[in-house]
């Protein structure tokens, strides 16, 4: 990944950084963040199980920019571009520091419309993946049973076919279902599990 030559790397203030490397033009800020992010960046679709939900799972997007904290001043960057965002230190002992935005409306507000404008080259795939999703719970696809699961299926083709997951998508509907019955039956209780034959 390419940074800025003598990039003073204390110092992290954003509009100096501007001012200094960039001359003061956001555009060319602005593809710098986006080719950045290209290399280390990404655009994740958690399932997370979440007893209070009724199927027992929740969908959670987040975007992240991940670096070493040496070079903090490009997350400052990102924070400063996206206006919204928050940097904390990755859990383990690697000293990674991570940039997040996990809020849906910001996602929409901030993320999504910038890279509409300032396309990428290696990630676009899945941006356009999760730009879908988030979409989609915008406008409350996931709160039915044959919405969630088809954007489960999305989340599964994305960042290397679901291959890091915790849970299978086959894992996570045997649970969802069980879950669904038990609400039904809690719900219903005259209801019979099933129609008579």
């Amino acid at each position: 990944m390419w940074y800025p030559k003598n990039m003073d790397t204390k110092k992290t203030d954003p509009e100096q950084i501007l001012s200094n490397l960039f001359h003061g033009k956001r555009k060319q800020l602005f593809q710098y963040i986006a080719g950045f992010v290209d290399g280390e960046g990404s655009f994740s679709v958690a399932i997370i199980k979440h007893p209070f939900y009724e199927t027992g799972w929740m969908i959670n997007p987040v975007f992240q920019v991940y670096q070493h904290q040496n070079y903090r001043y490009v997350l400052e960057l990102c924070k400063f571009v996206f206006k919204t965002g928050s940097i904390y230190r990755k859990s383990g002992i690697h000293p990674v520091l991570n940039f997040s935005v996990d809020s849906r409306r910001n996602i929409i507000e901030k993320i999504i419309p910038f890279f509409d404008k300032y396309p990428l080259v290696v990630k676009q795939n899945d941006y356009l993946k999760f730009k879908e999703i988030v979409m989609a719970m915008e406008q409350g696809e996931h709160k039915t049973v044959s919405g969630f699961k088809r954007l489960v299926l999305l989340a599964h083709t994305m960042n290397g076919q679901g291959k890091q997951r915790k849970y299978s998508k086959e894992y996570i509907f045997s649970e969802m279902e069980k879950k669904l019955k038990l609400v039904d039956i809690t719900k219903n209780p005259q209801r019979p599990m099933s129609d008579p034959a």
